[in-house]
């Protein structure tokens, strides 16, 4: 990433771009939630691993509803996940110890995507518009009308459904 004089906003090439870009497409495909068959799996061993308390419910139907409310990607259920959390948990735990022991899992890929999104987001070097309509460019115009069109498309779907048709959900998505 260069600057073309002190103070000025950063850019970068287009090539770096779309580094970046196909960069942000794998960490998010990543990124993705899991299926619940893997969290089950995760989870159930997790609850063999580790002890109960005496008089606690059911461990399979607790599992059960652990896993259908995790939604990190495939990674976070590891084997060395599984590893460490049987380490640091002596009794099994509770939904938000597991939910804060899968964060801790899933954060550097979620700091690098946040720094590939502010990568994605700069301008290529020479493709800055200028600051107002009226004295862009026809080129510029229409870059920035594909852009925007774009983020409509990406947006749109889920803006235009509300909660009770699922928008936002993985499954929506």
């Amino acid at each position: 990433m260069q600057t073309e004089q002190p103070g000025a906003p950063l850019a970068i090439s287009s090539t770096q771009k779309a580094e970046a870009e196909r960069a942000l497409a794998a960490i998010e495909a990543a990124l993705q939630p899991a299926p619940q068959a893997l969290a089950l799996r995760w989870i159930s061993a997790l609850g063999t691993l580790t002890a109960t308390k005496p008089g606690e419910a059911d461990g399979d139907a607790k599992a059960r509803a652990y896993a259908a409310m995790l939604e990190y990607p495939g990674s976070a259920f590891s084997r060395a996940s599984l590893d460490a959390a049987a380490r640091k948990f002596r009794w099994f735990p509770s939904y938000a110890e597991v939910c804060e022991h899968l964060e801790a899992e899933v954060a550097a890929a979620k700091a690098q995507r946040h720094q590939l999104r502010r990568a994605v987001a700069l301008p290529a070097e020479g493709s800055r518009p200028a600051g107002k309509w009226s004295t862009m460019t026809d080129e510029q115009k229409a870059e920035f009308e594909a852009t925007m069109e774009k983020f409509r498309s990406r947006f749109a779907s889920d803006a235009s459904r509300g909660p009770e048709d699922g928008a936002g959900t993985p499954e929506a998505r």
